[in-house]
């Protein structure tokens, strides 16, 4: 009888230690505060196409770009950013976290890697030779775009895979879904020769977005016809008298701050331009100053909905984008909207 007991002991002995190296294989296990959590090496194809491999959820993360600091903060793992770049501002919270980067274009690369991350996550003006010495010094490194709608939906649905919230992920992006089909089957309908000129400016006066720009794609995603989109050059410096001729229906001009005194004064500066004052934008004075803030990353949705009124005022009647900006804040942030985002604020 000793034998049987003998045998069957080493077996299931041998059956335990069969299961933790069969455990062991297929994922890692590491102790949290919570408690365990198991890990998953996981394959992202970044917005460059790189394939990059990452053990997931992560508990570390730089991140280098706003766009992506906004999304991280709206699915909740704020918590999780340990390093962020100068225009990671918003929610003010972000604030809080060190800065590692005046932005992806010039990041402090001995800071970043001496604080350890799991990942680093950076927009694409960050040069190939950084990045490069990133993933030299051991750290996986993401690069995306959050200006083009589709792309953000993408770098959404991965830092929910990233960070174990694909669950909100999934309704951020849903959220934004809503309201960009609404958009594009609206605009669907609308006739070529009833799309506005539409002149967008930003950075400067006179500097504009050509084709296969997010400024161009967004305009058209609105039901507009953007003016610079035969220019030759991405960027384009347009001459004063040239924009005159072409006679724009509609300006946007983009401003650094939500500060509305600051978002007048540049108004009042664009209708007092002599170039422009015969022009039909000027002259009906449909001249629109929007934040930075609705211009990239998740909420460049609300600025898209203000962009679609401005162009076709009957078509979105219906819409009130100031609305769906403060829906958005409550239910993803947490927070009411406050500030100044479009001049002159939508009636």
């Amino acid at each position: 009888m000793s034998k049987k007991y003998g045998f069957a002991a080493r077996t299931i002995c041998l059956l335990i230690l069969i299961i933790i190296f069969l455990t062991g294989c297929s994922s890692k296990t590491t102790g949290t505060q919570n408690g365990n959590t198991r890990k998953t090496v996981k394959t992202f194809v970044d917005g460059t196409g790189k394939e990059v491999k990452i053990s997931c959820p992560v508990d570390k993360i730089v991140c280098i770009t706003s766009g992506v600091s906004e999304i991280l903060y709206a699915l909740g793992s704020a918590d999780k950013i340990i390093g962020r770049d100068g225009y990671s501002i918003f929610p003010a919270a972000l604030e809080k976290i060190p800065v590692m980067a005046k932005s992806s274009f010039a990041p402090n690369l001995e800071t970043i890697i001496q604080s350890a991350p799991d990942v680093v996550i950076a927009d694409t003006m960050l040069k190939d030779d950084l990045r490069a010495k990133l993933e030299e010094a051991g750290l996986p490194v993401l690069v995306y775009t959050t200006s083009y709608p589709h792309e953000t939906a993408l770098v959404t649905k991965q830092m929910g895979e990233l960070t174990g919230k694909e669950e909100t992920a999934a309704k951020l992006i849903a959220f934004s879904d809503k309201y960009y089909q609404i958009i594009k089957e609206r605009v669907a309908k609308i006739p070529e020769d009833k799309k506005p000129r539409v002149y967008y400016e930003w950075n400067k006066p006179y500097y504009s977005a050509g084709d296969k720009t997010p400024a161009a794609d967004r305009i058209t995603l609105s039901g507009g016809k953007n003016i610079a989109a035969s220019q030759k050059v991405k960027y384009p410096e347009l001459a004063p008298e040239w924009l005159a001729g072409q006679d724009p229906q509609i300006i946007i001009c983009m401003a650094s701050r939500d500060a509305a005194d600051e978002m007048k004064a540049l108004y009042d500066e664009i209708l007092a331009r002599p170039a422009l004052k015969q022009t039909t934008a000027v002259s009906q004075k449909k001249v629109y100053i929007m934040s930075w803030g609705l211009g990239t990353g998740i909420r460049s949705v609300i600025g898209s909905l203000y962009w679609a009124k401005w162009f076709h005022p009957g078509v979105f009647a219906d819409l009130d984008p100031e609305a769906v900006h403060r829906q958005l804040l409550q239910e993803f942030y947490h927070m009411e909207l406050k500030g100044t985002w479009v001049y002159p604020e939508s009636k």
